[in-house]
């Protein structure tokens, strides 16, 4: 084969290429989630049943596919006709109300059904008035210990949640919240959205906060309300064993009459290592230094560092760059400990400080959700690979701290 012939044949497998790698892009499959997925139908048949069920909350690493997860559980509820609105926290507290508001009203618009539209743009209509006085005279009311006070966003939202709720139930509907990057909400507005979804379900009304987070999230959660323990059901969301590694990677070139050879598929799922986005990231490189099926090793050997590449853009180097220089300096420390879990008085050790002196880096480090606490006294990263990335690529620590921009 000429030149030529091979380039066209080159773009052509481009062209069909059927991974999609990047944050919360949607896979063609997914794979090793049935049972999160029938949680949600559930739900969803309750809701349209008339009656009210707990809200879900996911948790894990970056990389394990929770945004592509909650994407695809508001698809199944938008489909059945309930309303959905999607957020993603950034920890500005006014930011994320605005969010909240937005996508609520953008929501009602979005419905089909000329009476409930007009039903529900009425009562938010109502709630707007009465926030607008609420705002003019400031008002702040306590409700008890853990409610330290109700500013007049928060009274807004709940009397929207309520009222847009009472109109839902009448239709079978209801009101879903999907919320990702949930650990970083600011306590106040967390503590909110927690207690409506507290009262919602004791006046069996359907309203339902379906989150995503760092693995810290069910115990930042907890510290905001103690109840919301009894609130949620908690899922982990880990890396897919090797059997689904495989599926999901047969799965996703199937459907276009291609097939890696058996040796590319091992070294694929060896690469991967399970993580939903380092599949798409290495499948995707694989498939584009193809020309023809089956896929060989080769295609995968050449695609490696074009993967690597793209997970080191992706996935590291932005990390690294919103760590102030003190965090990063912590971090390479614990990095050449080359542990998946560290104790914080080695990391100390390494960097020849006594623990108590670095006790304010281990903390933004976690507030900024670059590692977490899987244990007192124990820390980890939150994205697979970080360490290896560190290690490997030796990244600057004099690089300008950036705002987490």
């Amino acid at each position: 084969m000429n030149t030529v012939d091979s380039t066209r044949r080159k773009e052509a497998m481009h062209a069909l290429n059927p991974f999609a790698p990047g944050a919360g892009r949607q896979p063609k499959e997914l794979v090793g989630r049935e049972q999160e997925l029938e949680i949600m139908d559930r739900i969803i048949a309750r809701t349209k049943a008339g009656y009210s069920d707990r809200g879900l909350v996911y948790s894990g690493l970056r990389g394990v596919g929770k945004t592509v997860l909650l994407l695809r559980m508001k698809d199944m509820a938008a489909s059945q006709g309930l309303i959905t609105v999607r957020m993603e926290a950034t920890g500005n507290e006014t930011h994320d109300y605005e969010l909240l508001f937005d996508g609520i009203s953008k929501a009602i618009l979005r419905e089909r059904r000329g009476t409930l539209r007009q039903k529900m743009l009425d009562s938010l209509k109502h709630v707007n008035e009465v926030s607008f006085e609420l705002g003019v005279i400031k008002t702040s009311i306590g409700f008890g210990n853990e409610d330290k006070g109700i500013s007049s966003d928060s009274l807004r939202l709940e009397m929207m949640v309520e009222e847009l709720c009472r109109e839902l139930k009448k239709e079978g509907s209801g009101l879903f919240l999907f919320i990702d990057e949930f650990q970083v909400m600011s306590s106040d507005l967390m503590g909110t959205i927690i207690g409506l979804q507290h009262s919602m379900g004791q006046e069996d009304l359907p309203f339902y906060v379906i989150a995503a987070g760092l693995p810290n999230l069910p115990g930042v959660l907890t510290k905001s309300r103690s109840y919301a323990e009894r609130l949620f059901q908690y899922k982990r969301i880990g890396r897919l064993p090797e059997d689904e590694t495989r599926e999901c990677f047969e799965k996703t070139i199937s459907k276009i009459n291609v097939r890696f050879d058996d040796d590319a598929l091992n070294r694929l799922i060896e690469l991967s290592k399970g993580y939903p986005y380092f599949i798409q990231a290495y499948g995707s490189a694989a498939f584009d230094e193809s020309e023809s099926s089956p896929i060989p090793l080769s295609a995968v050997i050449k695609g490696e560092p074009i993967a690597q590449a793209s997970l080191d853009s992706g996935l590291y180097e932005s990390r690294w760059q919103r760590a102030r220089p003190l965090e990063r300096e912590y971090m390479r420390a614990m990095a050449s400990l080359e542990k998946s879990v560290c104790s914080s008085a080695e990391i100390a050790e390494r960097l020849g400080r006594p623990p108590a002196d670095v006790v304010r880096v281990r903390k933004g480090i976690i507030d900024s959700g670059l590692a977490y606490a899987p244990e007192r006294g124990l820390l980890a990263f939150t994205v697979p690979g970080m360490g290896d990335f560190i290690r490997r690529a030796a990244p600057s620590e004099e690089q300008t701290y950036d705002d987490r921009a």
